[in-house]
């Protein structure tokens, strides 16, 4: 009769622990991996990067976002650069505890690119491209970087990709080409165990950029393509690491949470004040 008593008060102080869980997962939860995208995007790409709202289940081990948005460099006159209009990813929940985040899928969809020229030499996504390259190439923080969180993910999907091309303003041309891009593939990303939240956001634009570059070839201007071309070109072993470890790059790419807080947190360290 003593042991069942003390199994029963056990079975109980485990589902409360579970439901405690699940409701610090779904109240603080979404804030902390919503501040850990905006942080590690704006840090990567040296533009704002908002997230509306991140839905955390810990226990169905999933993630919803809603309304990301990544701004431009301040010197262009279109406000966003990418909208993003929502995002499922799929978490093995005890890799929040580890030192590696494991991701089974992540499908991004409704991603709406505005390529902006600025003039015959430069645009938008070649100067984002350069921030992305300079990010890389810094010196590694040995300190920041074995705090914080890796990524590995088995598969990302991005789809219903619409460009708009906005070009100089000639007279009795068009100022705007519209282009729709095949869906992007990526597989096995991170198995090298050095993928953060940061260096994905990377892979993604990399990813979009090529998928531009690639469908928009004899359909866009030299003096958008080339730049485009030469600013990936000049990523250089930066751009190859960030593809290579997305095998498989789909059609148009090339054959293209010690506690929760603490855990997701971890993701981007924030800087002490």
């Amino acid at each position: 009769m003593k042991l069942l008593k003390i199994l029963r008060i056990v079975a109980i102080v485990v589902l409360l622990l579970v439901l405690i869980l699940s409701i610090v997962g779904k109240i603080y939860g979404g804030r902390l991996v919503k501040w850990g995208i905006e942080k590690a995007g704006s840090s990567a790409l040296k533009v704002p990067v908002t997230l509306d709202k991140a839905s955390l289940s810990i226990l169905g081990g999933s993630l919803g976002l809603t309304n990301l948005s990544i701004g431009n460099p301040p010197e262009y006159k279109n406000k966003q650069f990418l909208e993003l209009k929502s995002g499922s990813i799929t978490v093995s929940p005890a890799s929040l505890l580890s030192g590696t985040i494991h991701i089974p899928e992540i499908k991004l969809n409704g991603i709406k690119v505005v390529l902006e020229q600025k003039d015959i030499r430069s645009n938008n996504i070649q100067d984002i491209l350069k921030n992305i390259s300079a990010g890389e190439e810094q010196p590694a923080d040995k300190t920041k970087q074995a705090s914080g969180k890796k990524l590995r993910i088995d598969y990302l999907e991005l789809t219903d990709i619409t460009v708009d091309v906005k070009l100089l303003p000639l007279p009795g041309k068009a100022d705007t080409i519209p282009l729709k891009l095949p869906p992007i593939i990526m597989k096995d990303i991170g198995n090298d165990g050095k993928t953060t939240t940061a260096a994905l956001v990377s892979k993604i634009i990399v990813a979009i950029s090529k998928g531009i570059a690639e469908k928009g070839a004899g359909i866009l201007p030299d003096d958008i393509t080339k730049p485009l071309n030469g600013a990936l070109k000049g990523l250089g072993n930066v751009g190859g690491q960030l593809l290579d470890q997305g095998k498989n790059l789909g059609t148009g790419v090339g054959n293209k949470v010690k506690d929760l807080g603490g855990a997701l947190q971890g993701i981007v360290k924030p800087k002490k004040e």
